[in-house]
């Protein structure tokens, strides 16, 4: 929680505050929008500047900004593209994860999780590659993977239709509080349904032992 603290003020609180400033001041919802993002852009610059290493959800946010900036000025000003910006980059990581399951070698959050877990240590790399040997694992990263795509592509709907029926202020501040409750539900399950794998295989390995 310390760790995601700083993005979560600097991603979403600041850019609130920011935007309920700004509101009166400016001409229209996406030069809001536009002035509000500024702030979660400069924080993934000042991350990259202190580590020397560019975050990938921070590189979503950086490039999602950009992008949402370039068509919403594009189509006049228009704040509803800038409202759904990250929506369209989860659609996108949720398909992934569910093709994946059918056009990769192993299942995407396989990969998330071993970048997450070894970094770039090639011994953590390699002693987390011997998971997938065993079979119980293919099956839990399976299942993992598919309710992490379907949980994103639901979010991102969920988003859009917030963002079609919400005013401006409102939805900024619902949207993190959907991320929050999307983002925390698929970690507990993955941690739960993790430990409860671990534990069944525990449990057949013990009831063969006993067996034999």
């Amino acid at each position: 929680m310390r760790a995601l603290a700083p993005s979560v003020i600097g991603g979403a609180i600041v850019p609130l505050a920011v935007y309920y400033a700004v509101r009166h001041q400016v001409h229209g919802d996406a030069t809001a929008l536009a002035i509000a993002g500024i702030p979660a852009a400069l924080w993934v610059a000042f991350a990259w500047l202190k580590t020397r290493k560019l975050d990938p959800i921070g590189a979503v946010v950086l490039f999602g900004f950009v992008a949402g900036l370039g068509v919403s000025t594009a189509m006049g000003g228009n704040a509803f593209v800038l409202k759904i910006r990250d929506s369209v980059f989860t659609t996108l990581f949720g398909v992934v994860c569910l093709m994946s399951l059918r056009f990769l070698p192993r299942p995407m959050m396989f990969y998330i999780g071993r970048a997450l877990s070894a970094g770039e240590d090639p011994v953590r790399i390699a002693a987390y590659d011997q998971l997938w040997e065993l079979p119980p694992a293919r099956r839990t990263f399976a299942i993992i993977t598919m309710v992490w795509g379907v949980g994103l592509i639901c979010e991102a709907a969920a988003r859009v239709t917030l963002a079609a029926i919400l005013p401006t202020g409102p939805f900024l501040a619902a949207s993190p509080a959907l991320a929050a409750v999307t983002y925390g539900g698929m970690f507990a399950f993955t941690v739960w349904y993790t430990r409860w794998s671990r534990q069944r295989v525990q449990d057949q390995q013990a009831a063969g032992q006993v067996l034999g």
